[in-house]
């Protein structure tokens, strides 16, 4: 079956830069606003005061960036659409279906996903521009198994996208059991997350 590619909001320069290269931004421009102290920059006192600079300037980047993602990601919600990881089962995909390279280390492949009439809709994306690549995979009957959360979840899962603050659902699928990791708020917001009703049982 033919599906087209979800569409999630495109990330923003400020986005991209901050999660390829936030550190080393912050480094550059620390020694651009030291310029008129370059005679400084031998002192072991400068070359001790640049690590923690560096780090405040990466934080407050990040408070730069927050808002764009939060905003990004609000708009996706409005589109019924969830930025999250997949990891797949033993035998949990289609024998059709071809992942679009190899995953990370821990099996965790980057995408968006929404469900429509039971089916799970799963596009990858590229870790770092966000855009859309690969095959759609679609995975219809999905089922949220009960008791199947581990929140938060512990670990960078992949590159620029892992969060401490994520939640791990078990989902059942007409082919096997897969984990799916996302915001708990957005999971819910799609409707891969297990009911209270669910949970209960």
């Amino acid at each position: 079956m033919a599906v087209e590619k979800l569409e999630p909001a495109p990330r923003t320069w400020m986005e991209k830069t901050y999660d390829l290269a936030g550190i080393f931004v912050s480094l550059v421009i620390v020694v651009i606003v030291t310029v008129p102290w370059q005679a400084l920059r031998t002192s072991s006192l400068y070359l001790s005061a640049l690590a923690p600079a560096t780090f405040v300037v990466y934080l407050l980047m990040g408070l730069l960036v927050s808002p764009l993602k939060k905003r990004r990601v609000a708009q996706n919600v409005e589109k019924g659409i969830v930025e999250c990881s997949l990891r797949p089962g033993p035998r949990s995909l289609p024998s059709a279906y071809t992942p679009p390279g190899p995953a990370d280390k821990r099996g965790w492949i980057t995408g968006c996903a929404t469900v429509r009439g039971g089916t799970l809709i799963f596009q990858p994306v590229a870790a770092f521009t966000g855009s859309p690549v690969g095959e759609t995979l679609i995975l219809p009957n999905i089922e949220p198994l009960t008791g199947g959360l581990r929140t938060p979840a512990t670990g960078r899962w992949y590159l620029g996208q892992g969060r401490r603050d994520h939640t791990v659902v078990y989902i059942k699928t007409d082919t096997g059991v897969l984990e799916v990791a996302g915001s708990a708020t957005a999971l819910k917001a799609v409707g891969i997350y297990p009911t209270e009703e669910t949970q209960r049982t």
